[in-house]
């Protein structure tokens, strides 16, 4: 502690003499009366400190609890079903085939004009233009070429 007071009083432009020489000055004078004070009050403020982090620790506490609960009752509610607003009996339980596009369907869909859709399809690898449409479509779908219908289809 010795060698940090030295170095922070060379650091203000003074020495440790002089400054141990003014703090007794003031304090044989009285001005340094309110030190004890100080040292009281730092005291008193970190028992209110730790009495306050006490508090919140017990709070978080009753929070975390409460949410357990809540997750233990809606984990224990019975599953509902889901609301069908299609009437038509064989696509109930059923997710939505996506249909085939044309090349200009897939180009409106995928933010393209035909031309760049005729190109990447002839320039790349299927399986790598699969790959691209998955990169340019909304949904992240891929999609596959099929010679004998000419449309695209989703890629399974």
């Amino acid at each position: 502690m010795w060698e940090q007071f030295i170095a922070r009083c060379n650091s203000k432009g003074t020495t440790a003499t002089a400054t141990l020489t003014r703090f007794i000055e003031l304090y044989l004078d009285g001005s340094l009366d309110d030190l004890d004070a100080i040292a009281g009050n730092e005291n008193k403020r970190l028992d209110s400190l730790e009495q306050k982090t006490e508090e919140i620790t017990a709070q978080m506490k009753q929070f975390a609890e409460a949410i357990i609960k809540i997750q233990n009752y809606l984990n224990n509610q019975p599953k509902r079903q889901k609301k069908s607003y299609n009437n038509n009996s064989y696509y109930q339980g059923q997710t939505p085939r996506i249909q085939p596009l044309t090349e200009e369907g897939l180009a409106s869909r995928l933010g393209v004009s035909v031309e760049t859709i005729r190109e990447q399809r002839i320039n790349l690898p299927p399986p790598l233009f699969v790959g691209w449409c998955k990169g340019k479509d909304r949904a992240g779908l891929g999609w596959e070429f099929n010679q004998d219908t000419g449309l695209y289809h989703p890629a399974s």
